[in-house]
């Protein structure tokens, strides 16, 4: 028994030795790296800018408003004309009007929105992001008065819907695209007015506010009004 008492004080000793290492493990670091640093955003500012114009562009049965040239896609407004007085394919009896489309290099549709109804006016803006290149497309839409924008996400040579920033301002001689102001911080995009004064759903409700700090938020799955 006395012999065996050193060793088993050897094998104690060597795997009290041996413990630490298994401490060294820092999956930890290992998951931060994965993490692509574009996903992450802190104050990016959308900013307005103009694309270059398209004229001339022809789509088979499509009737072009506007065309923009942004990267390698094109982004174009109009719609698809009434034959007899009534809506033909692709429109139909819920999903006609005004629309957006966005074409490849090829000029091939690759993206068509919901067509927007009887409005009169359904008029693109662009906003980029200043830090990962992400584009925000606002179009505006009017009957006899201005009603608000749709909203779409242009990322990475695919377009997603945001949702209807149903608002204007408390000023007839302004429009939505006028007080808009675009900034995305920790995944969320953030739409605030430049205005005193806003009208929720414009031409239905006709709700006036104060603007204490008014905003739509985008946060990856919906886009919700907070007040």
């Amino acid at each position: 028994m006395r012999k065996l008492v050193p060793a088993l004080v050897i094998l104690i000793l060597a795997s009290c030795k041996e413990e630490p290492q298994k401490e060294t493990y820092t999956p930890v670091s290992n998951k931060i790296s994965e993490v692509p640093k574009t996903e992450i955003v802190k104050d990016a500012i959308y900013s307005e800018f103009k694309p270059e114009n398209i004229t001339g562009l022809k789509i088979k049965g499509f009737d072009v408003e506007k065309a923009f040239s942004v990267g390698e896609n094109k982004i174009v407004t109009g719609s698809y004309p009434f034959i007899d007085g009534k809506a033909t394919l692709p429109d139909t009896e819920k999903d006609w009007g005004n629309r957006l489309l966005m074409l490849n290099n090829k000029n091939e549709i690759i993206y068509t929105s919901k067509g927007s109804g009887e409005t009169y006016l359904y008029e693109p803006y662009f906003y980029k992001n200043n830090q990962n290149g992400h584009i925000i497309i606002v179009c505006q839409q009017a009957f006899e008065y201005f009603f608000g924008g749709e909203a779409f996400l242009l990322e990475k040579g695919k377009i997603k819907y945001l949702g209807n920033l149903d608002i204007e301002p408390n000023d007839e001689r302004k429009k939505l695209t006028d007080i808009l102001r675009i900034q995305e911080s920790n995944k969320e995009i953030n739409f605030t007015f430049d205005a005193d004064s806003l009208v929720l759903k414009p031409g239905n409700e006709d709700i006036v506010i104060r603007n204490n700090n008014a905003k739509y938020i985008y946060d990856q799955h919906s886009l919700t009004f907070h007040q």
